[in-house]
């Protein structure tokens, strides 16, 4: 799929209202991954596959007196992100791709993705590039739900409109060993949220699936940029 295929596809998730379901969903366990980013107030960080903003917001309360820039391929979810950011003095918004990031070697001293690894068309291509944009030893953390290991989440991969990598955890390892991270660190992490008795939502076809979903947990894996 092209970016922009996927570019058509994710702006119709923004005008859907999405990206704050999507905030929603996934911010319990992003805010546990951001804590671990251990962000300095001088940071410069990069959000990768931003949506609405969320977690470029949260990334700039720990960066205050730094930088952090926020990119998505869809200009639509650009456009939610900077509405909803103008009260961050040091936020801004780009549209491009993870492939091909518009900054220079070496520009960032932390990077964060949020459920968004496994939309990427070349996910080595992307590696390498969010590598590239991080000075030496800087952390690059993601987060992805959908994994081999969790079962639960694949029944996604048939519902969603756009193509998907199904990775297990070591494939996530060898891909950012290969982009040249080192000191690979790999956890799951819980979603305290409590789940209803009566789950009646979309994401998961029950309740039982909803509960393995959040015993598995989310994948966090993390590397450091080596040179």
């Amino acid at each position: 799929m092209s970016d922009a295929q996927l570019r058509t596809e994710f702006n119709e998730w923004a005008r859907a209202g999405k990206g704050e379901s999507m905030e929603r969903g996934h911010r319990p366990v992003g805010e546990q991954a951001i804590a671990r980013m251990r962000v300095t107030p001088e940071a410069r960080v990069l959000d990768v596959g931003c949506g609405s903003g969320w977690a470029t917001r949260l990334l700039d309360e720990y960066a205050f007196n730094g930088r952090v820039t926020g990119i998505d391929i869809s200009d639509e979810m650009v456009r939610l992100a900077r509405e909803s950011s103008r009260s961050c003095a040091h936020v801004a918004f780009e549209i491009a791709s993870a492939e091909q990031l518009p900054f220079n070697d070496n520009e960032f001293t932390h990077a964060f993705s949020m459920e968004s690894l496994y939309y990427y068309r070349n996910i080595p291509k992307a590696l390498s590039e969010i590598h590239r944009v991080l000075k030496a030893g800087g952390l690059f953390v993601a987060v992805v739900d959908l994994y081999c290991e969790s079962e639960a989440t694949h029944q996604w991969i048939d519902t969603l409109k756009v193509p998907v990598e199904l990775l297990s955890i070591d494939d996530y390892r060898s891909l950012f060993i290969d982009a040249g991270f080192v000191n690979i660190f790999d956890e799951r992490l819980i979603d305290p949220t409590p789940i209803p008795e009566n789950y009646t939502g979309s994401s998961f076809k029950s309740r039982e699936d909803l509960v393995s979903y959040k015993e598995t947990g989310s994948l966090m894996i993390s590397g450091e940029a080596a040179r």
